[in-house]
């Protein structure tokens, strides 16, 4: 039966969820408490499974003429002189994955699913920060004074989410502080066209890991244009805070990438502005309320660490998910048990992206020497026994046993969060017929 669901936040959460429930007949509200659409953050690389998620969104079509060209070959690299560690051609992933990674601007990511929701006929408003979520009543309450009542809310507001805080969990260990800062920067591709040494980062896709420290080059599409997009990663900054980006004294962060290859030093005296985050995982041992009608997504239940690129998959995995668990539920009573079986099914793989970002990042920032070296043949090889032969869906639904397994990337980029999240509902609930 339709439900009258509630949405706190819009980010890719939170408008691919509203996007995903209108699809199935919900009525829905998404409240979001800044005035106008923001995007935190910059760059968004989506690769194949992300892509394979908006095309069960039915966005697909749309994010990829805002993308732009077809996508950039990619790969690591060595800090110090820019020599490949792993390099992989532009059409490697559709020929592997069917769909292909792509890179865009968060700001562009979120306008399209902000203007398909709206064309679904999700009901989007601003301003309304919510300042209390009454498990009981299923109850939202707004600065304002409003009251919103609804059969289910969604909190996808975030790391800092007010929802999680207020109606699912205010324990200290659902938040974990990486102790790592991202400085990030925008460069107009003119300006780093103009220099023949620099011009060569509008053309590839890559981390450069260095000691304690690693930098993502990605070329990316920001209103239109061409833009670099570059994530410094380092230790946590003196100049961070909690919550919120701040502006970064850039003389000051460069210290930290004084070693990495010229064409970067040359880059960052290009650089006027830029803002350090800190960087946190969250991780509740419970994403739903007591009552079981109160349930979180995204990084408010899930934030992962940034040296994978799956943050923004991982929430449009979780919305169609999400859609496809309460196309079960046929009464009120039975959203408990829907939101109980969306953590069971989502989790798992959650939890596993979450460390292997982690163990990516650990291995990104190693000290020169024998453990990096080690590093640097592992990958080499990895990346060989990944691609060796065409992928045969085998390992899609398995989860592998090491995050330097060459069934990782099956597992990881074959999914399709609709057909998986079918296939366990039918174990748990009356068994559909799917398209």
């Amino acid at each position: 039966m339709p439900f009258k669901t509630v949405i706190v936040g819009t980010g890719i959460a939170g408008l691919a969820a509203g996007i995903a429930l209108a699809d199935k007949g919900h009525q829905v509200t998404i409240l979001e408490a800044t005035s106008k659409l923001q995007a935190i953050g910059g760059i968004i690389v989506v690769q194949a499974n992300g892509n394979r998620a908006l095309d069960r969104l039915g966005v697909y079509k749309k994010f990829a003429e805002v993308c732009g060209t077809k996508p950039l070959p990619g790969g690591v690299r060595r800090y110090s002189d820019g020599s490949d560690i792993t390099a992989r051609k532009a059409e490697i992933f559709t020929d592997q994955w069917g769909y292909p990674f792509y890179t865009i601007h968060r700001a562009d990511y979120q306008q399209v699913l902000w203007e398909t929701a709206k064309e679904k006929g999700v009901t989007l408003h601003l301003g309304c920060r919510v300042v209390s979520v009454e498990d009981e009543t299923t109850t939202v309450v707004l600065r304002s004074g409003e009251r919103i009542e609804a059969d289910l809310i969604i909190g996808a507001d975030g790391v800092k989410s007010t929802v999680r805080t207020i109606a699912i969990s205010d324990s200290p260990d659902a938040i974990r502080d990486c102790k790592l800062d991202v400085t990030r920067v925008n460069l107009p591709s003119a300006i780093v066209r103009s220099d023949p040494d620099t011009s060569p980062a509008m053309d590839y896709i890559a981390l450069f890991f260095g000691p304690q420290t690693t930098i993502a080059n990605v070329p990316i599409r920001r209103g239109g244009e061409w833009v670099l997009g570059i994530d410094y990663i380092h230790p946590r900054d003196e100049n961070s805070a909690d919550g919120y980006s701040k502006p970064q004294d850039f003389e000051h962060m460069r210290e930290y990438f004084k070693d990495f290859v010229p064409f970067y030093q040359k880059i960052m005296d290009y650089t006027e502005e830029a803002n350090v985050w800190r960087i946190i995982e969250t991780m509740p041992k419970s994403w739903t309320s007591k009552k079981g009608r109160v349930v979180i997504i995204g990084d408010a239940a899930h934030a992962v660490q940034p040296f994978v690129g799956q943050g923004g998959a991982m929430a449009v995995e979780d919305a169609i998910c999400l859609a496809e668990c309460l196309d079960r539920a046929e009464t009120i009573d039975d959203i408990p048990a829907v939101l109980r079986a969306f953590q069971e099914i989502r989790e798992p793989r959650c939890k596993l992206v979450q460390d292997w970002s982690a163990a990516q990042g650990q291995r990104a920032t190693l000290l020169d020497g024998p453990m990096q070296e080690k590093r640097d043949e592992m990958l080499k090889k990895l990346d060989t026994e990944t691609f060796r032969e065409p992928w045969n869906r085998v390992h899609v639904d398995m989860n592998p046993d090491s995050i330097m397994s060459s069934e990782w990337e099956p597992w990881l980029q074959g999914h399709d969060a609709f057909i998986y999240a079918n296939k366990e509902l039918d174990k748990r609930f009356r068994v559909r017929t799917h398209e």
